[in-house]
């Protein structure tokens, strides 16, 4: 497992780096929310440990926009505001749970395997279950990979929906709304914009495997975009 830990007590912050990776657990720490949304932008996480008092931005404020964006990983948030009107506030913005400080790193260890036992027997099963080819690239279910030449690159759940969606369209331009439609039409409060910026994300995650691989995304001028397989 990968945890972000976004907390600017310094004190905080390294004891839980050290108990996480005495567990065997990878961490990436920010001490802002401007760093917060970067690090998710560049990383798979499987939870976020998030402060809730933070110098740029509140916690709340960081788990709302992450929503927003279809952030799937588990959110638990940390905070000495202890009150239940608090609590609901923090659930409501998005988070999975509430942690008050002071806390036990055993009981926050606990819940975060909660969240996560809990995300993986509520998963239904998903109809895109087989590997996709398509020329030299292809798409790996499990874990969700994208692999060319023997090289792979681990995909978020969104990035995954995004480039099946693209492959069984292959050679067939797709417009912003076709995407939307498709896949997330069904989510409240996300605009448009979002196809933009996941296949930003997408074609950055292609570009690790090779330029062919993040060219065969294509813009089709007035149309939108078209998977065409990689030479």
């Amino acid at each position: 497992m990968k945890i972000l830990v976004v907390e600017d007590d310094p004190d905080i912050a390294s004891l839980l780096q050290r108990n996480f990776a005495s567990e065997g657990m990878e961490t990436v720490h920010a001490v802002s929310g401007g760093e917060a949304l970067a690090a998710v932008r560049h990383n798979i996480f499987s939870a976020v440990v998030l402060d809730v008092m933070l110098p740029d931005m509140t916690g709340l404020e960081i788990c709302q926009l992450l929503r927003k964006q279809d952030y799937g990983a588990s959110i638990i948030m940390l905070s000495a505001r202890d009150t239940v009107s608090d609590r609901i506030e923090g659930l409501s913005a998005g988070a999975d749970d509430y942690v008050v400080k002071p806390f036990a790193f055993e009981e926050l260890l606990a819940r975060i395997h909660a969240q996560q036992r809990r995300r993986q027997g509520a998963a239904q099963p998903r109809a895109d279950g087989e590997q996709l080819l398509a020329g030299r690239l292809g798409y790996w279910p499990a874990p969700r990979e994208v692999e060319m030449d023997g090289k792979r690159v681990e995909l978020t759940e969104r990035e995954a929906d995004l480039m099946l969606y693209l492959m069984r369209n292959e050679g067939r331009p797709l417009s912003r709304t076709d995407i939307f439609d498709a896949l997330w039409q069904s989510q409240g409060g996300v605009a448009i914009n979002v196809v933009n910026v996941y296949m930003g994300y997408l074609r950055r995650k292609l570009a690790m495997l090779d330029e062919g691989a993040r060219d065969s995304i294509r813009t089709v001028r007035g149309k939108g975009f078209m998977f065409t397989r990689p030479d």
